[in-house]
């Protein structure tokens, strides 16, 4: 990542520049703030920015002062120049002073993020100078190695093995992605515990990928046992940081021109990675089905295209009988529908979200007292998208719908069948049948009919009709039109509706709205008359 000095005297622009840009997406990460020059030149040399970002006029100190100041001491810094329209010519002027380039205020986020990648292509190219003619064989094998894999070189012919100290027998790229806190990653000093212990000791060259770190090994790892034994060093070696981390492994080869081959393969299964279920080093040859759950139900066919929102019905019903073994179920569910027909991690998680997002809505609009609901709802949304893997997500979701069935009073402790019967009188609008219900609650849905028909003594649909038309006339009581109460009560056909309605009550919706309202305007008979 490269460091960026956000140097502005207006509060609202240093916190706007600070949120408004992935900074990490495009290679950078914004290390420190100052509201002023004179602080900017004060810690620059403590900070030693790669880019600085600075407002080319602030009160005592401008932009253009601080940037002299700095080059004294700095004269390869990079600077970009925050501008209002007034100063326009002002900042063209401060280019030919030797700055990067300038921004107009209010800042234009496509804009920066432009300037952004220029600058990041400059400093990568310095960087790539600074190895080239540093003298060290380490640095400059590495280039080389990263030359071939990523600037396209293959079909040009190998790299020259005895140059460059690479005369081995089989070559192989291991790709390690790690996760740990930003001042680690930022300082380097991952890389260089792993230097020690494979460059310095002729085992192999640690090189950097969009992702993370990656080997190239000596002696490849063929083996599941080898592979564990790999993992288990490098868990060693970099114990002294929280660091997780998942590698891949492709096919070793022969010559150097093939290791962008082996680099294709550990590419690939490393890009599956939201499906492994453990940290460890996966081999190219393995298959992920392997894996667990997740990854086996990944196949060659097409799965069908799961129905969110019959899922996040499912997830919603065991969420409002507070049933924490059904919420599991209905989680593994959703795993097992959305996985293999979505298969990327962006695609599953976007699933996920939806579904979830859709329950925790109806939770919430059926919860009426329970306006915390919603602030669960987005923190659950949140953090779906921090998840590392599958398995992540399903323990993630698990432990914080049981924080929710519990502020909703904790799981209930009654009879499925009683259950059942609150839930159908707590939501007669819902597209209730017995067969999601069964799945709901884990009973076969014949055998429940039979349970349900013993308990009430009447079968699931009559039960449901008789609970909808008792809203029904609830609803009509308030004054709702014919239709509303038709849709509040689950029937998309207004004359369906009619039809139940006579059949249960004895007359039309529209005849038992007229004479419950004339009932209403008709005065009562004084006694005795």
């Amino acid at each position: 990542m490269y460091k960026v000095f956000l140097v502005d005297d207006e509060p609202s622009i240093r916190e706007g520049l600070t949120t408004i840009i992935n900074w990490a997406e495009y290679g950078f990460e914004v290390i420190a703030t100052a509201a002023s020059g004179r602080e900017a030149i004060t810690r620059f040399d403590e900070l030693k920015p790669d880019l600085t970002i600075i407002d080319i006029r602030m009160p005592g100190m401008t932009g253009l002062d601080v940037i002299e100041e700095v080059r004294k001491q700095h004269p390869g810094s990079h600077f970009l120049i925050l501008s209002g329209y007034a100063d326009f010519d002002y900042a063209k002027k401060a280019i030919s002073f030797g700055v990067d380039g300038y921004l107009l205020k209010p800042v234009d986020e496509e804009e920066i993020i432009g300037e952004l990648l220029r600058i990041a292509a400059v400093l990568t190219r310095e960087q790539e100078t600074l190895a080239r003619h540093a003298g060290e064989d380490t640095a400059y094998r590495e280039h080389q190695i990263e030359a071939l894999l990523f600037d396209n070189l293959e079909g040009v012919g190998p790299i020259e093995e005895d140059a460059l100290g690479l005369k081995w027998p089989q070559y192989q790229v291991v790709l390690l992605e790690m996760h740990t806190a930003p001042d680690v990653q930022r300082g380097g000093v991952v890389k260089r515990k792993l230097a020690e212990a494979f460059d310095q000791k002729d085992r192999g060259i640690v090189f950097s990928y969009h992702s993370g770190l990656a080997l190239l090994c000596k002696d490849p790892i063929t083996s599941a046992s080898s592979a564990e034994h790999l993992y288990d060093e490098l868990k060693r070696l970099l114990g002294e940081w929280n660091i997780t981390m998942y590698g891949a492994a492709g096919e070793p080869a022969n010559t150097t021109s093939e290791i962008v081959r082996s680099y294709k393969q550990a590419n690939g299964l490393l890009a599956e990675r939201f499906l492994f279920t453990e940290q460890r080093i996966m081999l190219w040859n393995e298959e992920l089905a392997a894996e667990g759950t997740a990854a086996s139900m990944i196949g060659e066919d097409e799965s069908a295209e799961p129905e969110e929102s019959e899922l996040a019905d499912k997830l919603y019903y065991a969420l409002d009988i507070r049933s924490m073994e059904s919420v599991i179920r209905v989680l593994g569910e959703i795993e097992e529908r959305i996985v293999p027909y979505h298969r990327t991690e962006q695609a599953i998680k976007t699933a996920f979200s939806q579904v979830f997002s859709m329950a925790i809505n109806k939770l919430a609009a059926s919860n009426q007292h329970m306006q915390s609901i919603m602030q669960e709802h987005s923190v659950l949304i949140n953090e779906v998208y921090h998840q590392l893997t599958v398995s992540d997500l399903k323990a993630m979701a698990e432990g914080h719908l049981s924080r929710l069935i519990q502020r909703m009073g904790g799981g209930s402790k009654d009879t499925a069948l009683k259950q059942m019967i609150d839930f159908i009188r707590r939501n007669p609008g819902e597209n209730l049948k017995l067969e999601v219900l069964a799945e709901v609650f884990n009973y076969n849905s014949s055998y429940l009919g039979k349970l349900f028909k013993n308990h009430t003594g009447e079968y699931f649909n009559a039960f449901l009709d008789k609970v909808r038309m008792e809203k029904a006339k609830e609803l009509l009581d308030e004054g709702l039109k014919v239709h509303q109460v038709a849709a509040r009560v689950g029937y998309a056909n207004v004359d369906y509706f009619h039809g139940k309605f006579k059949k249960y009550v004895g007359e039309s919706p529209s005849a038992y709205k007229h004479a419950r309202s004339q009932s209403k305007d008709q005065p009562e008979e004084p006694d005795g008359v």
